[in-house]
């Protein structure tokens, strides 16, 4: 188990120019019960919860990697990926995953990196190298190289895990990697990590549901990963898929800095909310 870091009294984000009242050194306290009532309902909802960061528990963790999966690529992409052998693999590679109710409990969230060169022959490179000629031109390129690897990063959460924990998240696992480094590379040259979008006004009851729809424009669509709006900063490569019921796969490839410099940025964001 690493070492477990909480993180309490995480609240939902505010909204622009809101206040709460234990920030304020006005006395607001009022005989009106009216007035109690709208104080009440303007007040932000604080949610006191201990996120707890551990190694991945192949006798556990299984069949939550796998549901957690399906939901990353979605009910077509899924269905052409061996979900129990990824699971098996992300088991077997530098991962973390975080939960709330110790370690007999399931994962809420988990990030693994998994050493592209030692699984080349895995069933989810195999299916990485189909998706686009963008990824398997940049496999070939890692192939061919001695000295330069990539880590294929799988990374998916419950919707609605606070967004807080990802900075510390891929920051516990890339200390792991660092320190298991063993006086090889400390880290990967290059991260493929594949994440998914939304449409903001997709309709479900639309008669082109099931079918592909035409590219939206970047103001029509959201991000299901906040991480992905500083990490797309930074890419070396990227691409996505047309819209499918609403959702947009997208894949990103960067390099060391950029990963490290997206991070970053999500981190002072955060600090601002």
């Amino acid at each position: 188990m690493v070492q477990t870091v909480k993180l309490s009294e995480l609240s939902n984000r505010k909204r622009p120019n809101e206040e709460s009242e234990s920030e304020s050194e006005i006395d607001i306290s009022s005989t009106d019960s009216e007035n109690e009532n709208d104080n009440k309902e303007d007040e932000e909802e604080i949610v006191n919860i201990d996120f707890d960061f551990y190694n991945a528990d192949p006798d556990i963790d299984f069949q939550a990697l796998k549901n957690l999966s399906r939901q990353l690529f979605g009910a077509q992409e899924s269905n052409k990926i061996q979900l129990s052998a990824l699971a098996d693999l992300m088991l077997q590679s530098p991962m973390t995953t975080i939960k709330t109710d110790g370690t007999e409990s399931d994962p809420y969230c988990f990030i693994s990196f998994i050493d592209y060169k030692e699984n080349r022959d895995s069933d989810y490179a195999k299916y990485l190298n189909k998706v686009d000629t963008k990824l398997s031109t940049f496999f070939r390129t890692i192939d061919n190289s001695n000295d330069k690897n990539c880590a294929l990063v799988v990374c998916e959460r419950l919707i609605n895990m606070p967004p807080e924990v990802i900075p510390p998240l891929y920051k516990i696992t890339l200390d792991d990697i660092k320190n298991s480094s063993n006086g090889g590379k400390e880290y990967f040259d290059f991260y493929v990590i594949v994440s998914r979008k939304y449409e903001v006004n997709f309709d479900a009851d639309d008669k082109t549901t099931g079918r592909l729809s035409k590219r939206v424009k970047n103001d029509e669509i959201d991000y299901f990963h906040e991480e992905d709006r500083f990490f797309e900063k930074y890419v070396k490569i990227q691409f996505q898929s047309d819209a499918r019921k609403g959702v947009i796969s997208t894949y990103m490839i960067l390099n060391h800095e950029g990963l490290m410099n997206g991070i970053a940025d999500f981190e002072a964001e955060i600090a601002r909310w």
